[in-house]
């Protein structure tokens, strides 16, 4: 019997054939590069603004993560143009409805022009970046990921140093600008939060400055390092990530992070119809513990008003009744927080429905191919969208809104012909 030796000299076999060992086989394979690219612009300078604005009050640091989204998702479109794409007519559905409600607004002389145009942004920037989603090809994939993760990675670093008491940047400037109320420890309002025992703490907010937004930014790359990267640091990052997330006490950014990383096991384990009713569990704990801790209950305020404002009015009320900001105007009696509920009453049941399209679009995706993780935070996504306004935040969450996109896309070939996200080392 002869044994056949390899020859030292011949190339050894990768164990994966992406260079970067990344699993994200979840996107077809295509060509380009100007997509990714903007992507990580936007990535970039949503780490960068916030930081701007604590050392200036100029305004346009505000409009340079939107500036890539806006041309991200031009070029999306661009090549969306090539082939039919359901859920990116939807998206558009939903970018239309809210520009009438915007006109509506102004018109109707409910809000000044340019806070009724804060609010707008706020419901339409997630989608624009779904929209780009849609169009990412692998390569680009691979340069955000790798992106996302170092800029997230830095905020973890940084959150730990903050556990430390060490704050090398003061938030409280940037605070100001929004006219946020400082509490005597110097730190903004937004900084304090209640623990599970109930007591008044201090929270971390990274480099983004912003204790929820920094929550859910950290446990969008909890999930995604998880399920994408096949390093022997793999775990290290995921218990870094988590621990970072915990640490803002970004309740929305917890649940998430929980959806992202439990459903897929779940599904593996038992079976997709086990795991999504699993999966709500966590959802209604977490929505009862918001409501229960101190002035969190308008969390999900925003989300019941918002429902009943769709169902007074069809065709919605226009911006101004409810969100965070719309409170700070000062006019308004029913300020409260949801970035859904937003959109919800400001457009009406167009825009109800098409929520509960693209949520049971991610729940039938789940059924038939639960072994796609994206799928899960995508889910994940729009739930916390209901509870949390800053899951509009665009200078944190452009991975979280792209992986939306990337879960709505069909498979390219079967399931069982990719790799296997749950055995790898």
């Amino acid at each position: 019997m002869k044994t056949q030796l390899s020859s030292p000299s011949a190339p050894r076999r990768r164990s994966s054939p992406d260079p970067a060992r990344l699993n994200n086989s979840f996107v077809p394979e295509n060509r380009g590069w100007l997509l990714g690219f903007l992507a990580i612009g936007a990535i970039l300078t949503g780490l960068a603004q916030n930081i701007l604005l604590t050392y200036s009050s100029f305004g346009g640091f505000n409009l340079m993560d939107d500036t890539c989204i806006v041309l991200m998702f031009l070029v999306a479109l661009l090549r969306m143009l090539r082939r039919f794409s359901a859920p990116g007519l939807v998206c558009l559905i939903w970018m239309v409805s809210c520009a009438v409600a915007l006109w509506r607004t102004i018109d109707e002389g409910i809000l000044p022009s340019d806070s009724a145009f804060f609010l707008f942004r706020q419901v339409c920037m997630p989608v624009l970046v779904i929209v780009s989603g849609l169009a990412m090809t692998r390569r680009e994939w691979r340069w955000i990921i790798a992106v996302a993760v170092t800029v997230i990675g830095l905020n973890a670093a940084y959150i730990g140093l903050e556990a430390a008491g060490i704050r090398i940047i003061n938030p409280t400037p940037f605070a100001l600008l929004s006219k946020t109320a400082i509490y005597p420890n110097g730190l903004p309002g937004y900084y304090m939060s209640y623990n599970l025992s109930g007591d008044l703490v201090a929270r971390a907010g990274g480099l983004f400055l912003n204790p929820p937004t920094t929550g859910i930014a950290t446990g969008t790359a909890a999930v995604i390092v998880n399920y994408v990267y096949r390093s022997r640091w793999r775990l290290l990052l995921v218990i870094a990530f988590g621990l970072a997330t915990v640490a803002t006490i970004s309740r929305a950014g917890i649940l998430l992070m929980l959806i992202g990383l439990v459903g897929p096991f779940l599904s593996r384990k038992l079976h997709p119809l086990v795991a999504l009713p699993a999966m709500s569990v966590p959802v209604i704990m977490a929505g009862s513990n918001i409501a229960d801790l101190g002035n969190s209950d308008s969390h999900v305020d925003g989300l019941t008003i918002g429902l009943e404002h769709a169902i007074d009015s069809v065709i919605g009320r226009g911006f101004g009744y409810v969100g965070n900001f719309a409170g700070k105007l000062g006019t308004l009696q029913e300020a409260s927080e949801s970035l859904s509920g937003i959109a919800f009453s400001a457009v009406g049941l167009v825009a109800v429905v098409i929520y509960a399209l693209a949520l049971g679009r991610l729940v039938v995706n789940i059924l038939r191919e639960p072994a796609r993780w994206e799928q899960y935070l995508a889910f994940g996504a729009l739930i916390i969208a209901m509870l949390a306004e800053t899951a509009g935040s665009m200078n944190a969450t452009v991975p979280l809104w792209l992986v939306v996109g990337a879960a709505l896309i069909p498979r390219a070939r079967p399931v069982k012909a990719m790799p296997d996200a749950f055995s790898r080392t």
